[in-house]
């Protein structure tokens, strides 16, 4: 019989957070960092979506969605010039971050959606219903107006208003199905 000895699971630090009571965030999501994580009402952290506070704090926006395999706030350390602001990675109201997207950005405004893979670079300021498709990369420090559709590498075309009270209905309804399929685990996150 062989004996081995177990290594003890190492114990993670639980990230300084502010979570609404009706925010939804999956088992396996990842938390992680130093400064403030905030995830406000009806939002939802799908399950191994990254929220990394490591650099600087994220705020996540009421009715938020962030999917699998996506990532929110800084990746690697900022200037003096930014980390003495102490601003990091805001995401307004009603913003989707899908699968594999990297989020880096310093504002991504209400209504905007991140599509697959697309990579948003740090600093960078998203307007209002903004879309990025996929796999499509906007520059660190790169300014998109509202209702702005990025696509490709530097493509960008404006698109009409008039649709945002048909989208937000949506993604409402969204959220309610999210709210049925994703097991959430609040007390893993209390301090």
């Amino acid at each position: 019989m062989s004996t081995t000895s177990r290594r003890p699971a190492s114990v993670v630090p639980k990230p300084p957070s502010s979570l609404s009571p009706t925010c939804i965030i999956a088992e396996t999501a990842s938390l992680t960092g130093t400064n403030l994580i905030t995830v406000s009402a009806n939002a939802v952290l799908q399950a191994r979506a990254k929220i990394i506070a490591t650099y600087a704090p994220v705020v996540i926006g009421e009715g938020c969605v962030v999917c699998e395999r996506a990532s929110v706030g800084l990746l690697n350390a900022e200037s003096d010039e930014e980390e003495e602001s102490g601003i990091g990675v805001i995401l307004e109201k009603n913003v989707t971050v899908e699968a594999g997207a990297v989020v880096e950005a310093k504002f991504v405004g209400e209504g905007t959606t991140i599509e697959l893979g697309a990579r948003i670079g740090k600093g960078a300021i998203l307007g209002k219903h903004c879309k990025v498709t996929p796999l499509s990369i906007i520059a660190p420090g790169e300014n998109l107006p509202d209702f702005t559709v990025a696509y490709g590498l530097s493509e960008r075309r404006m698109e009409k208003p008039g649709l945002e009270l048909l989208r937000e209905e949506v993604h409402e309804k969204h959220i309610e199905v999210l709210r049925r399929l994703v097991p959430t685990n609040l007390a893993k996150w209390k301090s």
